[in-house]
């Protein structure tokens, strides 16, 4: 009974306080639709945003928008073997192999064109959208058209010198296991063994250091010389590899084994590696037509 009479008397206030012409009326809030396209475009791209890893399939001439993380390394895996990035955007990169390595500084965007090399008639054009995400993964690839394309342009670059010094991974551990196979007295995978020829000889410029050459072996694109380096003076003496290097016969390695520092009469034993010319690349072939003259 109790709590009638205070609802009774709340309600009586309400009442007293505004008249029904007194009380505004209503009013109504119209919210637009918003298309189905647009709601979809942007789940797809908060999913890529919180995805670690995406597979893009990119195309030369069409920027891309890839959300990645601000102050953080992204990774963008291109399918060029040599890649080459242009920007004047705020950002750290840098490249190892066919990764581009990533580091927006802040919120503003990042744009990159990325080129096979230094071979401009394939970019990819690319806008980092910085956001406030986990260190993303990107893999970009082409359709069959511009991966033939592509192929074309990377089989015609030029290949790695060595002696301007700009050797792969791969091509500095394939000498070093060529050298190991050597200290061990092991013929190496793809060589083939034999005495060397008159114009094929030992040469280091370092006083005291008499070189002689003992055996040649020959690879693909390679010739192994192997000799000894002995100490002809009367101190300690420690080899210099790198007298042993020459332009001219284009070295592209030289190692001593089994030690550098040698004393008056001590021996190693010496690998120079020299880069076949291109002629000396091949053997000649007896034609079987004139063996089989009368």
């Amino acid at each position: 009974m109790k709590t009638r009479s205070i609802l009774t008397l709340t309600l009586g206030l309400w009442v007293g306080m505004a008249s029904a012409d007194e009380v505004p009326s209503p009013t109504v809030v119209e919210t637009p639709s918003v298309p189905a396209r647009l709601l979809s475009e942007a789940k797809r791209e908060a999913e890529a945003a919180a995805a670690p890893q995406q597979t893009l399939r990119v195309s030369p001439g069409v920027n891309e928008i890839i959300p990645v993380a601000q102050g953080h390394l992204n990774r963008i895996i291109t399918p060029f073997d040599s890649p080459k990035v242009r920007t004047v955007s705020v950002a750290t990169t840098q490249i190892e192999g066919n990764v581009v390595y990533v580091a927006p500084a802040d919120e503003n965007p990042v744009t990159l064109y990325v080129t096979p090399g230094d071979n401009e008639e394939l970019a990819l054009s690319l806008t980092l959208a910085p956001r406030r995400i986990p260190p993303r993964e990107i893999r970009l690839t082409l359709d069959a058209e511009q991966y033939r394309k592509l192929g074309s342009l990377q089989s015609g670059q030029e290949r790695p010198s060595a002696a301007s010094g700009r050797l792969s991974q791969d091509y500095v551990a394939e000498l070093k296991q060529t050298f190991r196979a050597l200290a061990l007295m092991r013929t190496p995978r793809g060589y083939s063994l034999r005495a060397p020829l008159a114009g094929e000889v030992l040469r280091c410029t370092q006083p005291g250091l008499v070189t002689t050459i003992g055996q040649t072996l020959e690879g693909r694109d390679l010739l192994v010389m192997v000799g000894t380096a002995k100490n002809s003076g009367l101190v300690p003496l420690e080899l210099d590899e790198r007298s042993c290097a020459f332009e001219s016969q284009e070295t592209v390695a030289v190692a001593a084994w089994p030690k550098v520092w040698l004393e008056p009469g001590e021996m190693s034993e010496l690998y120079i590696a020299v880069r076949r010319t291109p002629d000396a690349e091949t053997t000649a072939r007896p034609s079987l037509l004139k063996a089989s003259r009368p």
